[in-house]
């Protein structure tokens, strides 16, 4: 009878066991709920709150940029035809090689660029950076520039930055 009862469990261990597996293996290949991405509509605006916080003191040197007025802004990683827009000031979204292109022909100047904007419908988060373009028979080294990784939140269907965390200089 021992060896019987020991050999009845055993069964129920393993039969237990290929259950549990099936179940997790099940769960696995299930995807997750399903969030809604970023909308072109939000990141434009991720972006404008991004610039805004940067020109009004979030990255310290953009006091160094030559004409404030006039913001050079990489467009990758930009919804395709997306403007941006701030009060006073004119935004001008440029390619890197034609962000080369302006820093041979006219002398280095600083720009914005941004990583791809992450999140869904309530939370996002973006890097921006000021960083120099620096023309090809340029001999001028600089230790200069920065940018923050920045959180926001939607709330009452407005986008909030969050307290920022992560800043870094050059």
């Amino acid at each position: 009878m021992p060896r019987r009862r020991r050999q009845s469990q055993a069964r129920r261990r393993v039969a237990l066991g290929v259950w549990l597996g099936s179940a997790l293996a099940f769960c696995a290949i299930l995807p997750a709920p399903a969030r809604a991405a970023l909308s072109d509509a939000d990141k434009q605006t991720i972006a404008e709150l991004s610039l805004q916080w940067a020109i009004e003191g979030g990255i310290g040197d953009f006091k160094l940029v030559k004409d404030p007025a006039n913001l050079v802004v990489a467009n990758f990683n930009l919804p395709k035809g997306v403007t941006l827009g701030l009060p006073g000031r004119a935004i001008q979204l440029f390619s890197l090689l034609r962000i080369q292109a302006e820093a041979n022909h006219g002398g280095d100047f600083l720009y914005f660029r941004f990583n791809r904007l992450e999140g869904d419908g309530e939370h996002a988060k973006v890097a921006i950076a000021l960083v120099w373009a620096v023309a090809e028979h340029s001999a001028t080294q600089y230790l200069s520039g920065g940018g923050a990784t920045l959180d926001f939140e939607k709330r009452d269907g407005k986008w909030q930055l969050q307290p920022v965390m992560n800043r870094w200089m050059s």
